[in-house]
């Protein structure tokens, strides 16, 4: 990997979305109103349901940030196809592997200030998570993994299946979260829902949050082995994705 190429992409991916006011209300507004409004729920709910109110916070918290980080990548490489300067990014020798790195980096970048911003919400609200802050710490590094992961594995989709299913880049992710089982365990789920569950990415990870705001005991084992299969699994398909879409012509028809 050439670091050079991958900061000039960090760059441009940074300019881009500072000029662009649409992905700047995706990427801050609608994360940061949504958790104003569960805070004021979470304050609102703390005289008949103190502890319901917290979950439906932390839960949208680490939700919330997941999308951001999933997204910022996702939309990026939608981005570049729309707009025709996906095939002059490959054409000037910028790599798959150095394209996508380059990607998870700018939404680290611009996820990180949106989770603070909601920590902060959060902390308005009435979670005082600096009590918790190492394991909250440990939750959201494993949500940002995990979210990184997804957007690889959904531009290996993108690009496979076509243009036409870029449309994948903003809702692939909400099929996970729910098959995640996000406000309540996973044991609600009926028989095969509930096996499908136990392989999704971040069930074990709102398992976690949910012990957090709720303060019961956080265990966070399965949750890490979860995370590190997704991330190092998605690496392969991701490259034979674009393989098998030189070989069938659908990257032609993504430029």
């Amino acid at each position: 990997m050439n670091i050079h190429r991958i900061a000039a992409l960090v760059y441009r991916d940074l300019l881009i979305i500072m000029r662009t006011k649409w992905r700047l209300a995706e990427i801050f507004y609608f994360p940061l109103t949504t958790m104003i409004i569960w805070g004021f729920f979470a304050s609102y709910s703390k005289s008949f349901a103190a502890e319901a109110g917290l979950l439906v916070l932390v839960i949208s918290l680490f939700w919330n940030f997941a999308y951001v980080a999933q997204s910022t990548v996702s939309m990026q490489m939608m981005e570049d196809s729309w707009s025709g300067s996906l095939k002059q990014l490959f054409l000037s020798g910028v790599s798959e592997i150095e394209y996508v790195v380059a990607r998870m980096v700018t939404a680290i970048s611009v996820s990180l200030p949106v989770l603070a911003m909601m920590f902060a919400v959060s902390l308005a609200s009435g979670w005082d998570f600096v009590a918790v802050l190492p394991t909250a710490a440990i939750i959201s590094l494993l949500t940002l993994l995990t979210s990184l992961a997804m957007a690889v594995f959904i531009i290996g989709l993108i690009v496979v299946l076509g243009r036409g299913y870029g449309f994948l880049a903003w809702t692939a992710l909400q099929a996970f979260i729910l098959l995640s089982a996000p406000f309540f365990p996973k044991e609600v789920f009926p028989g095969v829902l509930r096996l499908v569950s136990e392989v999704m990415p971040f069930t074990y990870i709102f398992e976690a949050a949910r012990s957090l705001a709720t303060g019961a005991p956080v265990f966070l084992s399965k949750a890490a082995i979860i995370t590190a299969a997704y991330f190092i699994l998605v690496w392969p398909f991701y490259l034979y994705c674009f393989r098998l879409a030189r070989k069938n012509g659908n990257l032609v028809k993504l430029y």
